[in-house]
């Protein structure tokens, strides 16, 4: 599809970027037609700890490794930290002023560009094949239990239908078992649903748990 075999630490990164779009529109298109307040601050609750999920992850692994293979690359900027620190102030008015999601889409969609922009470039050209397996390793063995059960069933409800499918297929067998018997369930308990990723379920039979 893309003429080129993307590792698969990077597929997640760009995954987590798709998804994170997908769950800021969802948010507007919400808050724009009237949804439940509770559903609301859940989902604001979910966006936040999953942005806060990707940015650890970056400043724990990625950006460390990116700054080792790169001498003199800096992959945090003064841009990119205030882009942080006022993503992290609107997630958190957000929760009290649901109008403001319109705002907190646009800068989330400047800092994922941002991010793809000066880092992806740097992380495909510094990695070897066996060097993006090594760390796509880490980078699973460094994430508690507890946020995989959260990240795996909400990067499957966010992310486009394409997307999601071929996550799926790069699931580990013991993780679909753990989705389809426990993570799923828990997930849309704690977080719900959003309406419109209810009816494009309808359209698309929902194969992933059967799968």
């Amino acid at each position: 599809m893309h003429g080129f075999d993307i590792p698969g630490a990077v597929y997640g990164f760009l995954g987590m970027h798709l998804a994170l779009r997908a769950e800021s529109a969802d948010l507007v298109r919400l808050v724009a037609d009237g949804g439940q307040p509770v559903l609301v601050r859940r989902r604001t609750e979910l966006l936040t700890r999953v942005l806060q999920a990707h940015h650890t992850a970056e400043d724990r692994l990625l950006w460390p490794s990116l700054e080792r293979r790169q001498p003199g690359f800096e992959p945090t900027t003064a841009l990119l930290e205030d882009q942080h620190r006022r993503l992290d102030e609107m997630l958190a008015a957000l929760k009290h002023d649901p109008g403001t999601a319109g705002e907190v889409r646009s800068l989330l969609e400047e800092h994922l560009v941002a991010e793809e922009t000066r880092a992806l470039p740097v992380w495909l050209a510094s990695f070897t094949a066996a060097e993006h397996d090594a760390f796509g390793r880490r980078l699973r063995a460094s994430t508690p239990l507890r946020e995989i059960g959260v990240l795996i069933p909400w990067l499957l409800d966010a992310a486009p239908d394409e997307t999601a499918g071929m996550a799926w297929e790069h699931l580990p067998k013991p993780m679909r078992a753990a989705y389809r018997l426990w993570w799923k369930r828990a997930y849309e308990r704690r977080w719900g649903r959003v309406p419109s990723r209810l009816d494009d379920d309808l359209v698309t039979g929902v194969h992933l748990a059967a799968a």
